[in-house]
């Protein structure tokens, strides 16, 4: 057990070593800046306006089965077996409306998202490439992968902020 931990300590210590000798490292999290830009709200309206019916069955669904779960517990107790039985059928009826309307929707928004990004991706890259550059970044880590990072070293304000620009002088 003991050799173990010296064999990661030495591992770590090696690792930390290099990481120093790399120069400039940085984070960016390029799925938060993309998707939380200017043009990406933009385009995800046009999204939710498409699919705006289905949004509004999805939320009153959500408020039917809300009301009918709260009768059932506010007068469950005084109902009769049928009555019971024909709120539960209710619920049911509505919760596989809501899962189809729902699934519906997030596959919208799961495609919606793979198209945005696969079309935004070479400019999102071409703008992490300057500020890297603007930067003088030599390595550039995944920002899901990092547990914690200062804020100084997280690029993704500022390539948010560059795509914002970006867009607006497409406009």
């Amino acid at each position: 057990m003991i050799k173990w931990t010296k064999v990661l300590v030495a591992s770590l210590c090696f690792m930390a070593g290099s990481a120093m000798a790399a120069g400039k490292i940085a984070v960016v999290d390029l799925e938060r800046a993309l998707f939380d830009s200017d043009g990406a709200k933009a385009s995800f309206k046009q999204v939710t306006d498409q699919f705006g019916d289905d949004l509004v069955k999805v939320k009153a669904l959500e408020k039917e089965m809300v009301k009918i779960q709260e009768t059932l517990q506010k007068d469950g107790a005084i109902m009769s077996d049928d009555a019971q039985r024909k709120l539960r059928n209710d619920i049911k009826e509505k919760q596989s409306e809501y899962k189809f309307f729902g699934g519906k929707l997030q596959q919208a928004e799961q495609q919606w998202r793979q198209q945005f990004f696969r079309a935004n991706l070479p400019r999102l890259q071409a703008i992490l490439k300057e500020l890297i550059d603007a930067e003088k970044v030599d390595m550039v880590l995944n920002g899901q992968a990092v547990i914690h990072v200062s804020p100084d070293l997280d690029l993704t304000k500022m390539l948010l902020n560059k795509l914002n620009q970006a867009s607006a002088a497409k406009k």
